[in-house]
């Protein structure tokens, strides 16, 4: 006549949640790629560091009425070569030359450097950093950074200046 509730025990209820809070934790990150994400967001800030850099060195050599041909002027950092009031990417005026990444920005202390008469690469951890006469690059990745897809650029010439990101590789 009792007729009996049928349903799932505590403790069967327990080991289910168990199981299922072990299998989140251990399939989630495979799943979730956070890493890429983080990536990103290096390069992105990165990219409005470099942005904002130029806008004070340009500032700068509009307050000492330096806007035209080679000019040497000096910053806080020290004396820097500029074309039309933006830093070049390498300062042959100073010597040893300087390069513009290696000069402006702080990555924290470099892990291994080569710098020669025409490039410059360095490591600072996952970050790496090349430059040469036309190009300053900041990203992850090996060489030239270009082929990895996950940079920022700041490309200067006798008639450009151009700051650009690629984040396709992170």
């Amino acid at each position: 006549m009792f007729s009996r509730n049928k349903g799932f025990t505590l403790i069967e209820l327990v080991v289910v949640i168990v199981i299922l809070g072990i299998l989140a934790v251990t399939a989630a990150p495979r799943f979730i790629d956070l890493g890429s994400d983080a990536k990103k967001s290096v390069i992105e800030a990165t990219h409005g560091s470099i942005k904002d850099t130029l806008k004070m060195l340009h500032m700068k050599a509009q307050i000492k009425s330096k806007l035209g041909g080679d000019v040497t002027i000096k910053t806080q950092y020290g004396d820097y070569q500029f074309y039309r009031g933006y830093p070049e990417t390498k300062s042959e005026a100073t010597n040893p030359n300087l390069y513009f990444i290696e000069s402006f920005l702080d990555f924290g202390n470099i892990e291994n450097e080569v710098k020669n008469n025409s490039t410059r690469t360095g490591n600072y951890g996952d970050i790496n950093v090349f430059e040469d006469n036309d190009f300053s690059r900041v990203g992850y990745g090996t060489g030239n950074l270009v082929a990895d897809l996950c940079y920022v650029e700041y490309h200067h010439t006798s008639s450009i200046e151009t700051v650009t990101i690629k984040t396709q590789g992170c």
